[in-house]
């Protein structure tokens, strides 16, 4: 029964993610993308919906009715969504970006993690308290991860477009490091120039004792 019910909350959670991104590329960024559309990037965010935001809240939201009951006030209503908010949400930004930047074969995960966490967790304190608040109130237990999963779906249309341009600004920024030369000295005659390396300090060589001097900026 576990695994029947953990199975269709990820089959759920990665249809409509993978929805949410197809609509993203398609409309969201198709005047800048010009129509190239991203089969595994798509793909990328089916497996994160099947894998973890499907369980995950699954998981998360079962127990958070464990312990607080139904929500048959808004003070249980209240208690329910920062729960939600303060509790379950934040660990999942982090897996969901460090999953993603592991499919992504990124090179900077924690540098991934540690740009787009903040940005994301701000943007779902407006967001996620007024659909949770929904969430808690209105919808019944039967179908609670179906409507977090559509509603993950707009949000995650939100998150697609801010993953992209988080590597692109990575990218960019990788891109521009700064490069410093290298110079070889040849002390028994003159100066001559090697290469130019991106190092982040300045290196000597001393040809007659076979020596290398390191100078720090």
């Amino acid at each position: 029964m576990l695994v029947s019910s953990t199975l269709r909350a990820g089959l759920q959670s990665g249809t409509i993610m993978s929805l949410a991104d197809a609509l993203t590329q398609t409309v969201i960024e198709k005047p800048s993308s010009a129509g190239r559309y991203d089969v595994m990037r798509t793909l990328r965010w089916g497996i994160c919906g099947l894998v973890l935001h499907g369980p995950y809240f699954l998981a998360g939201f079962s127990a958070i009715d464990k312990r607080l009951g139904a929500a048959t006030s808004w003070k249980v209503v209240a208690q329910k969504t920062a729960i939600a908010q303060f509790v379950l949400f934040p660990p999942y930004l982090c897996l969901l970006f460090s999953l993603m930047g592991a499919l992504e074969g990124h090179p900077e995960i924690i540098e991934k993690v540690q740009r787009q966490v903040p940005q994301a967790f701000l943007g779902g304190c407006i967001y996620w308290p007024i659909a949770n608040g929904i969430n808690f109130s209105l919808v019944p237990g039967s179908m609670r991860v179906p409507y977090l999963a559509v509603s993950a779906g707009i949000w995650n249309s939100y998150l697609s477009w801010s993953n992209q341009r988080g590597n692109q600004t990575i990218d960019s920024n990788r891109n521009q490091t700064p490069k410093i030369r290298l110079i070889t000295i040849d002390l028994t005659s003159t100066h001559r120039l090697v290469d130019i390396l991106p190092l982040p300090s300045l290196f000597l060589c001393d040809s007659t004792r076979n020596q290398h001097l390191q100078l720090l900026p």
